[in-house]
């Protein structure tokens, strides 16, 4: 168990519980994913889906949310209305309407779901790419899950055990909520270990009628933590930083092959990768993938310029406040430094360390990172 806390003075209260190590990649294919489904839309066992109309009565926002790592229960609500709040939160926990009823509805809602996103070729692009890089691995299956037939009520059953203390991150801003009572409802179930994988390399084409390609691509990143600053600069100048970076200027901006091109870091607890996509005319793709490989290949080997590094700097440290404006943000922002490791109040740190790297610090960090070179591309085209 683990508390965030800020104050805030605006009258109005978030507070979530993560419960880390409960995401689609620590249970059975598709698990995680439909028990929150069933926490976010079938209620309670005594009031079933009325318990969510009497909620948003009093203007009480509840979604339950998970990823490849984790669960999250998230409330919002007026100040004034906290007890009611805090009172559905503990029912829900208490006696989720975890029937057989309610799970057979879930299944066949998340079947449609799975239906409907056959059509998007963005979401085709990037589960592909997960099947290429982690192969094998609980993280090449997508959250929603492939095969729901396999899942039984009781698998469900058995994945909210872990709902639990030894899991619960609580998130509050706002006014200050007591946790006790909600450490009485939960299990004392014991949290499973961390997962990492490391990705692997290949490439993976579905053919589709579609009007133009859809490139997606990555490759491993194996950044320790005490260098994310200089990872966060060398990648804003690559494809980060939008107009300006490397790969919008030479894709867009010189040969016109794409809209938008992008690459940023995804530094998470289960896998470290740049990762980074196009869309590009049918008769650019090849092209576009090209070149690709050649920028940062070229990337790896000559480094940034002084020019590149004064600009990234200017806008990483002016852009600042913009990021931490909120107190969600903020918010996430500490849970991050918890939950990744970095320490408290990593990002104030780091932005001191980006104003002091030099030019040198980049370039050599950069070359140390060939492995960037190793690209993965999962692309969907005609």
């Amino acid at each position: 168990m683990y508390l965030i806390y800020e104050k805030d003075t605006l009258g109005r209260t978030i507070f979530e519980i993560v419960f880390k190590n409960t995401g689609s990649i620590y249970a059975k294919d598709g698990v995680a994913n439909l028990l929150a489904h069933m926490l976010n839309t079938k209620g309670t066992l005594t009031e079933k889906e009325k318990f969510y109309s009497k909620i948003e009565e009093k203007a009480i926002n509840l979604q339950v949310t998970t990823n490849k790592e984790f669960s999250t229960i998230s409330v919002t609500f007026l100040n004034e209305k906290t007890h009611i709040a805090i009172k559905h939160i503990l029912s829900l926990l208490q006696s989720p309407n975890l029937t057989q009823v309610a799970f057979n509805k879930t299944k066949e809602e998340i079947k449609a779901k799975k239906e409907n996103i056959k059509n998007n070729n963005d979401y085709i692009a990037a589960a592909n790419l997960f099947k290429i890089l982690f192969k094998d691995t609980p993280l090449e299956k997508e959250t929603i899950g492939e095969n729901l037939d396999d899942i039984t009520l009781e698998d469900i059953k058995n994945h909210y055990e872990y709902y639990s203390k030894s899991t619960a991150v609580f998130i509050n801003g706002g006014k200050r909520i007591e946790i006790e009572p909600f450490l009485e409802v939960l299990s004392d179930k014991e949290i499973k270990k961390d997962m990492f994988f490391k990705p692997k390399t290949g490439e993976i084409i579905e053919k589709k009628e579609v009007e133009q390609s859809y490139i997606y691509f990555a490759s491993p990143f194996n950044v320790k933590k005490e260098n994310f600053h200089l990872a966060k600069i060398a990648t804003f100048i690559l494809g980060a930083g939008g107009f300006g970076s490397r790969m919008m200027e030479e894709i867009r901006v010189k040969r016109g092959y794409a809209y938008s091109a992008y690459a940023n870091n995804e530094f998470k607890k289960s896998y470290k990768i740049l990762r980074g996509y196009l869309q590009t005319k049918l008769e650019n793709t090849n092209d576009a993938i090209n070149l690709v490989k050649e920028m940062i290949n070229e990337f790896t080997e000559k480094g940034i310029t002084k020019e590149e590094l004064d600009s990234a700097k200017k806008f990483l440290i002016g852009s600042e406040p913009l990021r931490n404006e909120t107190l969600s943000q903020r918010l996430l922002r500490k849970f991050n430094e918890y939950y990744l490791g970095l320490g408290a109040n990593y990002y104030e740190k780091e932005l001191k360390l980006i104003e002091k790297v030099t030019l040198d610090e980049v370039n050599e960090f950069i070359k140390k990172h060939s492995e960037i070179n190793n690209l993965s591309f999962s692309i969907v085209t005609k």
